[in-house]
């Protein structure tokens, strides 16, 4: 149940509340929304008690919710005041940002005092303490949310704990090392602490007879095994193995890490699991903490559904939660719509679906983005960092590599090679000049390779087409590029993914060129390489024949 949809307000002693921090059986009337998003306290219950307010008011909520407050407000009861009850050790408050929720869909009040829904190019209206609630709309049988607006002396917004948020790299499995990813191994960690890492992510799994082990839920148990489940396997036998040569760490060694670098903070990637399983685990993760929740306060809990943060939120309220958007981004709208019900502050999502839309819109509802994964290039690393990502999760690039690649990647000049798609295809290319040069290539097709620097600028040609196949017609070529050594192509709303990304829901088909295309602007490195690769089909008349071959060898 979202916030808007609170029927009343109950009083502060209030006996049950939901997993949000609100009340379960309030009375009916419109109210006044306060969260805290990132206060160290909140007093609603002197400044309600002093203008005899019967409110709600708690401190047991998690993400932008760990301090909430309800404020009734109709013509025959409670203040329209706007009350600012929350404290802050170290930033001011600078006003309440405005929301209310229409059709599953949360609005803004923007600067023109409209209510619209978050995007860019519409600044959102700070509203301050003692003003009136009616002048920024209607409250009786509705609410409306105030999001408290947090700022540091240092100029930098102090919102939903952002210290949790503000580190720009995160060191993904706690690093990797030798060029191996996927490590999760105490010494991973502390080459990345090396290379000066302080925020960084973990996988935990759980063993068959129910230990929770810092590994990936598969794991080779042999240099040419296939990978096993760490949940068909026990304790001691997974306690037995190694990563990538170094010892398995459990739970309880993660606690003892966590507990000597008090200063840092970790993101915990239970995988997707729901219901008893995933209860199981936080109990098992409670106990090897010891309840220690200062250490629990410097996690940040990864889920994948609205079920499972229930699931995880019913047994313990983390103080931080990151929703896991991935590849499926039919789920953005939803995500973010159950992060603002909810209070969790981060979305997380495949670099390369990280589109300019879709980062402005995420950053419009106030939410922190973290992509994955940038292996191994800083400069990718950059870009998606001065896109307005605000962390980047990579296996092997260090902070001092990120400082070296500023700007590296952007509206650079680049190389465009001609790749034949075929080698059955015949080049007809005249290769006699300099700029030109023919070579066959490892799968056997051939490509022409063009020594002049494209500017970039979008208003370049393709060269003519000049391959031939026999019993095929060229339909147009296809653009991929080698991003952060893999194979990605451009798409038709101006990405560049992987086959597996371009296949996620909602899928995105692979952009088509025609013969002497204007190729557009893409963002790449200085003297990137740009292949553009023939696709042929059958020509009418070997269609015809296929047409009648195929249904007799079926």
């Amino acid at each position: 149940m979202g916030a808007t949809e609170i029927r009343g307000a109950g009083s502060a002693g209030a006996e049950s509340s939901r997993a949000d921090g609100l009340p379960t059986k309030v009375p009916s009337s419109g109210h006044i929304v306060y969260e805290g998003n990132g206060a160290s306290s909140q007093h609603y219950s002197t400044e309600f008690e002093a203008r005899g307010i019967r409110g709600f008011h708690s401190s047991s909520g998690s993400g932008a919710r760990t301090h909430i407050a309800l404020q009734p407000v109709d013509e025959r009861n409670g203040s329209k005041l706007i009350i600012n009850g929350f404290a802050h050790k170290r930033a001011r408050l600078l006003g309440f940002y405005a929301r209310h929720k229409i059709d599953d869909t949360w609005i803004w009040l923007t600067e023109d005092f409209s209510w619209q829904e978050g995007a860019a190019g519409r600044a959102k209206l700070l509203v301050q303490p003692d003003q009136d609630v009616s002048e920024i709309g209607s409250v009786t049988g509705s609410n409306i949310v105030l999001e408290a607006q947090w700022l540091y002396p240092n100029g930098e917004s102090a919102n939903c704990g952002s210290l949790m948020f503000t580190n720009k790299l995160m060191a993904h499995a706690l690093g990797g090392l030798n060029e191996a990813s996927y490590h999760n191994t105490l010494a991973a960690f502390e080459h990345s602490l090396e290379a000066g890492h302080t925020y960084f992510e973990v996988d935990l799994s759980y063993t068959a007879d129910e230990r929770l082990v810092v590994s990936s839920p598969r794991i080779r148990t042999g240099d040419h095994n296939k990978p096993e489940k760490i949940s068909d396997m026990a304790y001691e036998r997974v306690m037995s193995l190694t990563s990538h040569g170094e010892p398995i760490m459990d739970a309880r060694d993660l606690y003892e890490l966590l507990s000597e670098h008090p200063q840092y903070c970790f993101e915990i990637d239970f995988h997707f699991v729901v219901g008893e399983n995933a209860k199981k685990r936080i109990k098992s993760l409670l106990e090897d903490f010891n309840h220690d929740d200062e250490t629990l306060s410097r996690l940040l809990i990864q889920v994948h559904t609205p079920e499972m943060h229930r699931d995880i939120d019913s047994v313990y309220r983390f103080e931080h939660y990151q929703y896991l958007v991935g590849m499926k981004m039919d789920r953005l709208n939803e995500a973010i719509t159950y992060s603002l019900d909810v209070g969790i502050c981060a979305l997380a999502l495949r670099w390369s679906l990280a589109t300019a839309s879709v980062v402005e819109q995420i950053k419009a509802a106030g939410l922190y983005i973290l992509s994955y994964t940038a292996e191994y290039d800083p400069s990718l690393a950059d870009a998606l960092l001065r896109s307005g990502i605000d962390t980047v999760c990579t296996d092997h690039v260090t902070p001092r590599m990120l400082m070296g690649a500023e700007g590296r990647m952007g509206q650079k000049q680049f190389f465009v090679f001609y790749h034949s798609g075929d080698k059955d295809a015949v080049s007809r290319y005249s290769v006699d000049s300099d700029q030109l040069r023919l070579l066959r290539v490892k799968s056997g097709a051939l490509e022409i390779r063009d020594s002049e620097f494209w500017i970039n600028d979008g208003t370049q040609r393709l060269l003519p087409q000049q391959f031939t196949l026999q019993r095929r017609q060229f339909a147009g070529w296809k653009m991929r590029m080698k991003i952060d050594g893999k194979t990605h192509w451009y798409c038709s709303d101006g990405t560049f993914r992987t086959k597996k990304e371009a296949l996620a829901a909602p899928p995105t088909e692979r952009h088509l060129f025609h013969d002497q295309d204007i190729v557009p602007v893409i963002s790449t490195v200085e003297g990137a390489k740009v292949v553009m690769v023939a696709q042929w089909v059958p020509t009418k008349r070997f269609a015809r024949i296929l047409e009648k071959w195929l249904p007799k060898r079926q």
